[in-house]
């Protein structure tokens, strides 16, 4: 992965202006042209329903186009670099996603079903000596509705989930599966087999804890590390869910309904964006600096 150094921070900046501006634009003229498309055909005027739906596809894919190229400069610019600041050994893909195996196989307790995943922003690297995955990941539910006026079955999707995705390798084997669980309420009625009551009050208020065994729980889930997890879980911005692996992976969700390295909508400043974006990683190192040290003694 090589940073792009083709333009001076000036023309970065104005390019990243360009782009955003253009992207505002076309999502405007995409929503505002099915918006007509589906108040026309109810009009009955179909032929220029037709038209503008014609040109919502149009202003999608320059929307498509617009986002992709911003994408391609901020990563190419400055993300490449901010990732070497941070890690080893760096494979980044920012139009690559974490694999479907690797989300499904951590058996995630969610209280929501998903059938689908999506992402970006894939990153595989070396930090401190421990390989990790991160990367955005996106979770959608497929949903089956009938149609009153076409009087035929379709198929729709929702987003269940939007966030976050680590994957940490602590080089050696755990001592039994525990996986971590916010907004549990619905779920403590679905886990009343494999539900885990820790010796911290807090810690039991704040996530559900499923395992095989209450043995293997207490192993992974030292008083150190609870206070750790919960502290982390009062700075992710959203709801946090782990899953601790026998084979030695740790899995760290955080549906913070947002993607990583964006744009966003203040200033177009190269050094602001670096330290978000460095801003943004923070959490996640934090996190493998906390819960993967020796001294816990997993």
């Amino acid at each position: 992965m090589e940073e792009k150094q083709t333009m001076t921070q000036a023309q970065l900046e104005a390019a990243l202006s360009r782009r955003r501006g253009s992207i505002t634009l076309f999502k405007i003229l995409t929503y505002g042209s099915g918006l007509a498309a589906v108040l026309l055909l109810a009009a009955g005027l179909v032929p220029v329903a037709l038209i503008c739906l014609v040109l919502a596809f149009v202003f999608g894919y320059r929307l498509s186009k617009n986002t992709a190229a911003l994408k391609t400069l901020l990563s190419g610019n400055i993300v490449s670099g901010v990732l070497r600041e941070v890690f080893e050994d760096v494979e980044y893909e920012p139009f690559g996603r974490i694999p479907d195996g690797t989300v499904r196989g951590a058996g995630m307790v969610f209280p929501f079903a998903y059938d689908s995943i999506r992402g970006s922003d894939h990153i595989k690297a070396v930090y401190r000596g421990l390989r990790l995955e991160l990367g955005d990941v996106e979770l959608y539910a497929a949903d089956s509705y009938y149609d009153e006026e076409l009087q035929q079955w379709k198929e729709s999707e929702k987003r269940v989930f939007k966030g976050q995705w680590l994957v940490c390798d602590f080089g050696r084997p755990l001592p039994g599966e525990v996986r971590l669980s916010e907004n549990a309420r619905a779920l403590r009625r679905q886990h009343k087999g494999d539900c885990v009551e820790t010796e911290s009050a807090a810690f039991n208020a704040h996530f559900l804890v499923t395992a095989e065994d209450a043995r293997a729980a207490r192993e992974v889930l030292t008083p150190r590390r609870m206070e750790d997890i919960l502290a982390a879980a009062d700075r992710s911005g959203g709801e946090v869910y782990m899953a601790f692996l026998r084979g030695g992976q740790l899995h760290v969700a955080v549906q913070t309904g947002r993607d990583f390295f964006e744009l966003g909508k203040g200033a177009a400043d190269v050094g602001q964006l670096r330290q978000k974006f460095l801003g943004e990683l923070r959490w996640f190192t934090d996190i493998v600096d906390t819960l993967c040290r020796e001294e816990t003694n997993v």
